[in-house]
C-alpha cells in the first residue's frame, strides 16, 4: 500500500470533475464548496486544498495523456488514437478536442485553487498562521502549475486571480504571457517563503517544488538569471533535506524507484488504483496496445559510450546499433531481441512467432511488423513508465507512481540556464556530470567509466544539453515545449517517422545529427525499409507551420461562447 496516496483520495461528492464540454474557463464556483458554512476550520481546508490537488490527475486518462500529447507532437515518438497524432500531423484545429479537453482542465485547477485562496480568509482566527500559509502556499504552487501548461500550450491566456460568481464574468480578455509568468514568479517565490523543506505525510508540495517550478517557468521564458537562482537554491536544499540522483535509471521509472529521493513531486497511484499507462505503452504480446512508441530518431539521439553523437563516434558501428551506447538508451526503450517481461521483444517481420526468456515458444507474435497492428510501430517500445512486473502478468495497467518534477531536471535547468546567460563555471560541468555519471551507475567523480564533460565553451555546451534533456528527460512530457521555446520545432518536426533497420548487419550508413540534435534520414533513407506493409504505419509525414504551430489552437468553442455574450476572444494566428 502506498500510504501517501491518502492525501489523493478523489472528492468526487465535493469537488466534481467536470466534462470536456464545460466552457467558459471552466471558472464557474456553481460545483465548488463556496456557501457561507465553508472553508471555516482547518479540515475543511485541507478538503479543498485535496480538490485542488487532485487536478493533477490529468482527465481520466492519467498520465498517459500527457505522454500521448508529448510523443504525438514532437520527434520522440508517435501516438495513435484519440487525436493524439493530430499536432505531429499538422491536421490539427481549433475544433479538436484534446485542445478543448487540456483548456477545460487546466481552467479546473485553476478555479479550484482560487476558490480556496479566495476564501480561506474565512477561517484566519481558528487556523494557526503558520498553517494558513502552507496551506495557501500550496494552492498557489498548484495554480502556478496548472497556469503554466495553459501559457506554454497556448500563448496568452485569461488571467484571473478570484473566484467568478457568474459565468458572464469569466468572459475576460486574454492576457501577455509575459505578464502571466511575472506574476507566477512572483506567486512561486511568495509560496517557498512559506514551505516546509519536507512533510511527515508524501506527496505534498515542498519548498524545492515551488522552487524548482519556478526555475522551470523562468527557464522555459528565457529568463535564465532567475532560472539560475531559483535552480540553484534547490540544489542548496540538497544537502538539507536530502534530494540526490537516484543511483539505477532504469530503476527509477519501475516500482523500486518510487520514493527515492530524486522524485521531488509524483502524481501517485495507489495499489488498484490504476492508470492507463501500461495499456498506451506496453506490448500487445503482453495484452497492452502500444498506443505510444519512440521513433528511430529518438533511438538514434542517444550518444555511443565515448560521449559522441552516433555520426561522430569511433566506437559506434551501425550493424550493432544497440552495442556502446549511451546505458539510457536500453533503460529507456525496448530495442529488438531484448528481454521484457519474461519474453523476447522483437518487431521484424520474419519472426511471425516469440518466444519466453526460456526458449519456449510463446505463439503468434503481436509486435512482428506483420501483425495488423503491431504493438511497435516503429519496431521499439517504451521501457519508461511501462510496468515491466503487471507487464509480466498480463496486467493492462500501471500503478507506477509518474513523476512530476525531480532532481535531475533541476541539474540540467541549472546548466542551461548558466550556459544561455554566459556565466559558465565548474559548477555548470559538475551538474551535467552528475546526470551523465548517474546514466553510468557511477558517482560523478568516476571520470575513467562515464564520458565526462569539460568544455566550457558555449555553443559546444549549448549542444550537449539540448542532447542531454532529450535522452535524460525522454516520455516525462518535456519534448514539446523544448522543440518550441529552441524554436526547433520547424526543422525537427516536418520530416518523415522513421522504424528501425530491418537489416542491420548490411546496415553502414549513419544518419548525420546537426547541432541541434536534428537527425537527418534524406541521404541514409535507402537502410530504412518505410512502410513496405500497408498494414504496419510506423512512418508518418510530419507536417509543421512555423507561423501557426509553435502555438496550440485557443478551443472554439470558448471563442463562440464568448461570441454569444458580444464578446470577442483572440485566436491564435493562422487557425
Amino acid at each position: 500500500m502506498k500510504t501517501h496516496y491518502k492525501f489523493f483520495i478523489l472528492l468526487l461528492t465535493i469537488l466534481p470533475f467536470t466534462g470536456c464540454d464545460k466552457q467558459i474557463l471552466d471558472l464557474e464556483s456553481l460545483t465548488e464548496p463556496v456557501d457561507a458554512t465553508f472553508f471555516s476550520n482547518e479540515k475543511e481546508l485541507e478538503l479543498a486544498l485535496t480538490g485542488t490537488y487532485n487536478s493533477l490527475i490529468r482527465m481520466n486518462y492519467g498520465v498517459a495523456y500527457q505522454l500521448a500529447i508529448d510523443n504525438g507532437g514532437s520527434d520522440i515518438g508517435i501516438s495513435r488514437g484519440c487525436e493524439f497524432d493530430e499536432l505531429g500531423a499538422g491536421t490539427h484545429s481549433a475544433q479538436s478536442g484534446t485542445y478543448s479537453s487540456l483548456y477545460s482542465f487546466y481552467y479546473r485547477g485553476i478555479a479550484r485553487a482560487n476558490n480556496l485562496i479566495q476564501n480561506m480568509e474565512r477561517s484566519k482566527d481558528v487556523v494557526s498562521e503558520e498553517r494558513f500559509n502552507q496551506i495557501k502556499a500550496q494552492a498557489l504552487v498548484l495554480r502556478a502549475y496548472f497556469y503554466h501548461y495553459l501559457i506554454e500550450f497556448f500563448g496568452d491566456v485569461p488571467y484571473i486571480e478570484a473566484v467568478v460568481t457568474k459565468p458572464e464574468d469569466g468572459l475576460i480578455p486574454r492576457t501577455a504571457k509575459t505578464e502571466v509568468v511575472t506574476k507566477l514568479l512572483a506567486d512561486l517565490q511568495t509560496a517557498a517563503a512559506s514551505l516546509p523543506l519536507t512533510w511527515a505525510e508524501k506527496g505534498r508540495i515542498t519548498k524545492g517544488v515551488a522552487l524548482g517550478l519556478r526555475a522551470r517557468i523562468a527557464l522555459y521564458n528565457g529568463l535564465y538569471t532567475e532560472a539560475a537562482s531559483s535552480a540553484k537554491a534547490v540544489m542548496d536544499i540538497e544537502q538539507g533535506s536530502g534530494y540526490s540522483l537516484y543511483t539505477n535509471y532504469q530503476n527509477l521509472f519501475q516500482r523500486a524507484g518510487e520514493g527515492s529521493p530524486e522524485i521531488m513531486l509524483a502524481m501517485p497511484f495507489k495499489d488498484g488504483f490504476q492508470t492507463t499507462t501500461g495499456y498506451a505503452l506496453g506490448s500487445r504480446n503482453a495484452g497492452s496496445y502500444t498506443v505510444m512508441a519512440p521513433t528511430q530518431s529518438m533511438v538514434d539521439s542517444y550518444e555511443a559510450s565515448d560521449g559522441l553523437p552516433i555520426d561522430e563516434s569511433t566506437v559506434y558501428n551501425p550493424s550493432k546499433p544497440f552495442e556502446n551506447r549511451d546505458p539510457r538508451l536500453k533503460a529507456s526503450i525496448i530495442t529488438p531481441q531484448s528481454a521484457w517481461a519474461g519474453f523476447i521483444f522483437e518487431s521484424h517481420p520474419d519472426s511471425v512467432t516469440f518466444r519466453l526468456v526460456n526458449g519456449t515458444l510463446a505463439g503468434s507474435n503481436k509486435d512482428c511488423r506483420k501483425a495488423s497492428w503491431p504493438a511497435a510501430f516503429c519496431g521499439y517500445a517504451w521501457k519508461k513508465y511501462n510496468d515491466e512486473a503487471a507487464q509480466k502478468d498480463k496486467v493492462l495497467w500501471s500503478e507506477i507512481d509518474f513523476s512530476l518534477m525531480r532532481y535531475a531536471e533541476i541539474l540540467l535547468t541549472y546548466a542551461e540556464a548558466r550556459i544561455e546567460s554566459g556565466t559558465i563555471d565548474e559548477s555548470v560541468l559538475t551538474a551535467i556530470n552528475r546526470v551523465r555519471a548517474r546514466a553510468y551507475g557511477v558517482n560523478v567523480a568516476d571520470i575513467g567509466n562515464y564520458p565526462e564533460i569539460t568544455t566550457t565553451d558555449q555553443a559546444e555546451l549549448r549542444k550537449i544539453i539540448r542532447r542531454e534533456r532529450k535522452v535524460e528527460l525522454a516520455n516525462e512530457g518535456f519534448r514539446l515545449f523544448d522543440i518550441r521555446r529552441w524554436r526547433i520545432a520547424e526543422k525537427v518536426m516536418p520530416v518523415k517517422i522513421y522504424g528501425r533497420i530491418l537489416n542491420e548487419k548490411t546496415a553502414t550508413l549513419i544518419p548525420p545529427i546537426d547541432d541541434d540534435g536534428f537527425v537527418s534520414y534524406e541521404s541514409v533513407q535507402s537502410q530504412y525499409d518505410l512502410n513496405t506493409d500497408a498494414r504496419f504505419p510506423n512512418a508518418q509525414n510530419r507536417l509543421f507551420n512555423k507561423n501557426r504551430d509553435y502555438l496550440c489552437p485557443i478551443p472554439q468553442a470558448e471563442i463562440d461562447t464568448y461570441a454569444g455574450f458580444g464578446v470577442v476572444l483572440e485566436q491564435n494566428p493562422n487557425y
